[in-house]
C-alpha cells in the first residue's frame, strides 16, 4: 500500500524523530551530504547514527557516473569509508540500460569528455554527432544555453532516436552557484517530441532497486523507508512515487523559499499542506517531513 501524505508537513527536528519507524534510509548525495566541495559534517553523524540505530543506508545519486567514481570522490571529500558501501547512481543504471538493451548501437555521448567513464567499457560504437546516433546518452550540457541544443538535437528527435538521461537534476549547486544539468535537455527533447528514458530519481525503479542493494526484501513495508533529498522535483516524487517517506531538505536548491516556510508555520512543529503547495508550487510533491540541513 502506498504510504499516503497527511493533512500536514512535519517540521523535523532531525532524523531521530523518525529512529523507531525506519528500516531504510535513502539519502541523497548533491545537496545533503555534501555542496559540491565540502562535506556536510551533521549529515555524515546523521548517517553514522542511523547506522548505529539499526537503520540500513544507502546513497543514491543522479550523478550520471558510475559508483566506483562517485566512492572515491566522496572518499577524498572525507567520508568514512564506513558509510560508502552502499551506493546506486543514475549513470550506473543507465550503462546497464545499454548493456541489456543497446548492444552494438551507435551511441552518442552528451557532456564533457571529463565524464568518459560513464561510456567506456559499453558494447556499442561512440559516434561524433547525434545524427549519426541509435542512442543518446547524456550526462550533462553540450552548450551553456538549453535552447542552444534545439538544432543540435532535432534530426535525432525527428528520427525517433533514445535520449537516455543519465543526470535527471535540472540544476545543482556548487558552493553557491547554480548550474543546469543534463535533466534540462531532457526536458528539451521531449518538447520536442522526442523519446526520453530517465534513469535515477525520480523514477519508482530508481528508489526500489536500493532495496535489493542493501539485501531487504522487495516486499519490505514502504512506510518504513525514507528517502532524504533536497530536491522536490526529483527526490520527493521519487519517494511519492515509491511510495515511501520523503524527508525533505529544504536548506538545498530551495533554500529562498525557506524563510516563508517557517515564517507560515508560526512556531508550529507542522504546517498544513495547501500551505506548502502555495510556498513550491502546487505541481510540487509533497514531503512527510522538512529540514533545513540533514542532521541527527
Amino acid at each position: 500500500m502506498p504510504n499516503s501524505i497527511g493533512a500536514t508537513v512535519a517540521l523535523s527536528g532531525g532524523l531521530s524523530d523518525f529512529k523507531g519507524d525506519l528500516s531504510l534510509v535513502i539519502c541523497d548525495l548533491w545537496g545533503v551530504m555534501h555542496d559540491g566541495i565540502t562535506l556536510n559534517e551533521g549529515a555524515v553523524h546523521a548517517i553514522a547514527e542511523a547506522r548505529a540505530h539499526g537503520i540500513k543506508t544507502v546513497f543514491l545519486s543522479n550523478a550520471p557516473r558510475p559508483r566506483t567514481h562517485v566512492r572515491d570522490m566522496l572518499e577524498k571529500m572525507g567520508l568514512p569509508t564506513t558509510l560508502n558501501d552502499y551506493i546506486v547512481t543514475s549513470g550506473g543504471l543507465a550503462r546497464d540500460e545499454v548493456r541489456e538493451r543497446y548492444s552494438g548501437a551507435r551511441l552518442y555521448h552528451m557532456g564533457p569528455e571529463s565524464d568518459h567513464n560513464t561510456v567506456d567499457g559499453l558494447p556499442v560504437e561512440r559516434v561524433k554527432t547525434p545524427d549519426e546516433a541509435d542512442i543518446i546518452l547524456a550526462t550533462d550540457l553540450d552548450f551553456f544555453e538549453v535552447e542552444t541544443h534545439r538544432p543540435w538535437l532535432e534530426g535525432a528527435a525527428a528520427r525517433g532516436v533514445p535520449f537516455l538521461c543519465a543526470n535527471p537534476d535540472r540544476v545543482v549547486h556548487v558552493g553557491e552557484k547554480l548550474y543546469l544539468c543534463a535533466g534540462s535537455i531532457a526536458d528539451l527533447y521531449t518538447e520536442m517530441g522526442g523519446e526520453v528514458h530517465w534513469f535515477g530519481k525520480p523514477m519508482a525503479s530508481a528508489l526500489t532497486s536500493c532495496l535489493k542493494e542493501v539485501g531487504l526484501a522487495p516486499d519490505t513495508a514502504p512506510e518504513r523507508i525514507m528517502m532524504i533529498g533536497d530536491s522536490l522535483q526529483t527526490d520527493m516524487a521519487g519517494a511519492k512515487a515509491a511510495g515511501y517517506k520523503g524527508l525533505f531538505i529544504a536548506g538545498g536548491i530551495h533554500r529562498r523559499e525557506l524563510p516563508e516556510l517557517y515564517s507560515a508555520a508560526r512556531g508550529a512543529d507542522t504546517v498544513p499542506v495547501g500551505t506548502f503547495q502555495n510556498i513550491f508550487g502546487a505541481n510540487k510533491a509533497v514531503p512527510h517531513a522538512v529540514l533545513e540541513s540533514l542532521v541527527w
